[in-house]
This record gives C-alpha cells, structure tokens and sequence, in this order.
C-alpha cells in the first residue's frame, strides 16, 4: 500500500515504497510473468503487487479485487520537486507558508517582501499596512501546493490505481472549516524523462492509460478505494525483458489546500490518501 500520511498547514510527510531488486529478477519471474503483476519502482528499489495469491497458493486475485504486494520494504516516495522536476517543495524547519495581506480582498499588497523562496522565513519583510473593511489575510505562495511521484511498470495485466482518503486528529478550528472536500487533487502521469538522474519510460507502453473524470478533490476518495487512473494493456506498460527502467513511467499528483485565510481559524489536521492497485477486465 502506498500510504500519503499527513496534510496540514504545518507540512506534509510521506511514507510508502520499495525492495532492492534488477530488471533481471522480473524477466524470470514465474508469476508476474504467468499471472501478471504491477511494479513500483524508482531504479533502485521496488514492490511487486501479484495476481497470484501467495497465501493460498492459488490463482488469482478476482477482477475487482485488490492486487497483493508481496515484495515490500519501507523507504520513501519520490518528491517532485527534489528531483529535478518542477513542483512545489514544502517549507523547512526554519520556515512556514507565506501569508500575504490584500487589501482589495484579491491582490496581495506588496508590503510583504519574500526573499524569493516562496515560504516565511527570517530573510522575509514586512512593511506597514493599514486596515479597512477589506483587508483580509491569505494563503499565499507554493505553500497552498504539494506535489510527489512514484513509478511504476506492469506485466501481463489490465489494473488500476485507487484511492481512500481519510482525515483524523483534525485539531481546534480546522474541524470545522476544512474538508477533504476542500483539498485539490490532480493527477497526472509522465511518460518518459530524468528524473533526478533517473532515465525512466524510453520503452515503456502508454497506450490504453486513463485518468479517471470525476475525481478533483480528496472528498472524491471517501468512503471506499475509488479509482483514479486505468492501465487498460492486458500486456501492461513493461512489454519485453531488458532494462525495466526504460518500461517505466511516473505517475503525478499535486495537491492544493483552500484558499485559507486566517477567518477559518486556527489548528491542524492529518490527511492520509492510501493507493493500491485492484485488477481489472
């Protein structure tokens, strides 16, 4: 399970992935091979989600049915923006989200001087202000933005990528005035590049891959896992035997907070978005 955990006005920190493996280890993989399978990989570690149900010794996971990760070691997701792609970073431990005073109740006034990060911090400014009926205090910056990556490839399968997303420990105001509902959610897939030095999806399969309509905040994630995106190849992203880095993809996901503004009050809030694979037709 690829586990998000935590969104909050303070930050964000993840926790999934990966197993130390080569390309080669899959070419003679008797059930990804015969059954089918879906890999996370990021060209150093990865997990293997089966067909084939290791527990019973049986085939195979039903269609519909959630995909079993047998190969599983903790390690760390792939930011975005720390690896030479261009998403927003999250603040330090020396810094916090910009805020921004309007007056207009749009245009953020020019009394706050960044020193060019994007986030608060000791270097930033502020000049005198006054007050009138619409000044108000906003969210300003790469801190109302969050993106992170991982890879992926297939085998000898159709399957899909699906989401729960859940809140807890929600703290003071936050409570109330913020929902999953209120939190954007777009995801995206990278067919090929480099990616932090990672030379990814040069051979990879792209055809028949579909990000789900619909789903456009995390408030579409609740209830039970929902689908975001299909890989509909029955021979799946990785069509041959060779480098398994060049029959990967990355799959992308930004996420937006509201348009906070210091009305909706004060607190904090955990937000876990859990993805797994389920097999398909």
């Amino acid at each position: 399970m690829l586990r998000i955990k935590r969104i909050s006005l303070a930050g964000l920190a993840l926790a999934s992935l990966a197993s130390s493996a080569h390309g080669s280890f899959l070419d003679t993989d008797f059930w990804c091979r015969t059954y089918g399978c879906a890999v996370v990989h990021d060209g150093v570690n990865f997990d293997i989600y089966d067909n084939w149900l290791f527990a019973s010794n049986s085939c195979c996971v039903p269609v519909g049915g959630q995909m079993i990760d047998f190969y599983v070691r903790a390690e760390n997701t792939n930011v975005t923006g720390l690896l030479g792609g261009t998403g927003p970073n999250q603040p330090n431990a020396d810094e916090g989200f910009m805020f921004g005073i309007t007056q207009d109740g749009n245009t953020v006034n020019t009394s706050i001087l960044d020193d060019g990060d994007g986030f608060l911090d000791a270097a930033d400014s502020f000049g005198a202000f006054t007050l009138n009926p619409n000044t108000d205090i906003l969210l300003d910056g790469p801190g109302r933005a969050y993106s992170h990556s991982f890879f992926i490839s297939s085998r000898n399968t159709r399957f899909s990528l699906r989401a729960l997303a859940s809140i807890s420990n929600a703290t003071g105001d936050f409570a109330n005035t913020i929902q999953l509902g209120d939190i954007k959610l777009t995801p995206s897939f990278t067919a090929n590049g480099n990616d932090g030095g990672f030379q990814f999806g040069s051979r990879a399969n792209t055809s028949n891959i579909q990000i789900v309509s619909g789903v456009d905040d995390l408030g579409d994630l609740t209830g039970v896992p929902t689908q975001i995106m299909n890989f509909g190849r029955q021979q799946g992203i990785r069509q041959r035997n060779g480098d398994i880095d060049t029959q990967t993809i990355r799959l992308d996901f930004l996420y937006e907070m509201p348009e906070y503004d210091l009305s909706m009050g004060t607190g904090s809030l955990n937000v876990d978005v859990a993805f797994d694979f389920y097999r398909e037709n």
